[in-house]
């Protein structure tokens, strides 16, 4: 028995008769026709009483296949809607934003494990001036998934966090640190800073922040990125409050980068329509979530065994979790 025979039966019974039904098939008569009393000599029963020169009526045995020939296609098209999701993820696209304080490097890093699970799934990514141009974006269908900062300026958007964002000062090549690397913000004093001139809201908490323990932030220069940022701070005379993930790169790259007390921290996640995300959305933000509980895993681990500074554990986890195995 063919899945061509149960659609073909199917078809008659519900247009009542060959004409019809081959034309809604698409199919010839006489085709048809044939399908059906192949269908007939299989079952070994007979389907369809002949009543006129194109009129069928169904006889009993083909009355009581009926809601089994439904059956086999209700299952048929319930195995290919739990397919569904396999197939989206063999190609496709998913829209992201991301915003200043969540930079497209920073989403990028976090979405090397998607991309080598899936990597014919384009990913279109694109920057946003602030967060409610980001939300907006997100609420007109633009993009499908936004990264931002909390909290979020509306209450159309679902809200996925997926950790809390910590700034840690990076300074100059040379600059003295304290023996525990760590600084009480409200002895910074006038220290020179830096910011990024989009990332106001990240510009806004570090400002309270020094506020809160009666620091007066000193400005001294607005760079259009971080990455202007640091290059800034890696010349000398000026400092920044970075993510731990560019703290990291930083450091890495000869700054001194100091844990302050209090830490200045957000939470951070991920917005979207509350209609259901495609499947290639929502395992990008399963991806980008395991990326973060691993590398914080991470973190607590050696924090916990080794006595390990915030820095040193997250300098320690990063490669492990951020960088693909075929280019360590």
């Amino acid at each position: 028995m063919e899945l061509r025979q149960i659609e073909y039966f199917l078809a008659v019974v519900e247009h009542g008769g060959l004409n019809r039904a081959a034309q809604r098939l698409y199919v010839s008569q006489p085709a048809l026709s044939q399908a059906i009393q192949a269908l007939e000599r299989e079952l070994g029963v007979e389907l369809f009483q002949r009543v006129a020169r194109r009129s069928l009526v169904l006889t009993p045995a083909g009355t009581l296949l009926v809601p089994k020939a439904r059956a086999i296609l209700d299952g048929v098209v319930a195995a290919r809607d739990a397919m569904s999701p396999a197939r989206d993820l063999e190609a496709g696209s998913v829209s992201i934003g991301t915003m200043p304080e969540m930079s497209s490097d920073a989403v990028a890093s976090w979405i090397t494990s998607f991309r080598a699970r899936h990597p014919d799934v384009r990913l279109d990514i694109a920057e946003a001036a602030g967060v409610r141009e980001l939300c907006g974006e997100v609420v007109a269908g633009r993009y499908e998934l936004g990264f931002t900062t909390g909290p979020v300026p509306t209450k159309s958007l679902d809200f996925v966090e997926l950790g809390v964002q910590r700034l840690l000062l990076v300074m100059p090549p040379g600059s003295p640190a304290p023996p525990t690397g760590q600084l009480p913000l409200d002895a910074l004093g006038d220290l020179p800073l830096t910011v990024c001139s989009l990332a106001q809201r990240e510009n806004d908490r570090v400002a309270t922040a020094l506020r809160d323990v009666g620091v007066e932030p000193r400005l001294i220069a607005s760079m259009p990125n971080r990455h202007a940022q640091l290059t800034l701070v890696l010349g000398g005379g000026v400092h920044a409050f970075l993510p731990l993930r560019m703290a990291v790169q930083a450091r890495r790259l000869g700054a001194v980068v100091i844990e302050t007390e209090p830490l200045v921290s957000v939470p951070f996640g991920v917005v979207h329509r509350r209609a259901a995300l495609s499947p290639a959305a929502h395992e990008v933000v399963s991806q980008c979530k395991a990326t973060l509980d691993s590398w914080y895993a991470a973190i607590a681990d050696a924090r916990t065994a080794k006595g390990a500074s915030l820095i040193d554990a997250a300098d320690a986890a990063y490669d492990a979790v951020h960088i693909p195995a075929v280019e360590r």
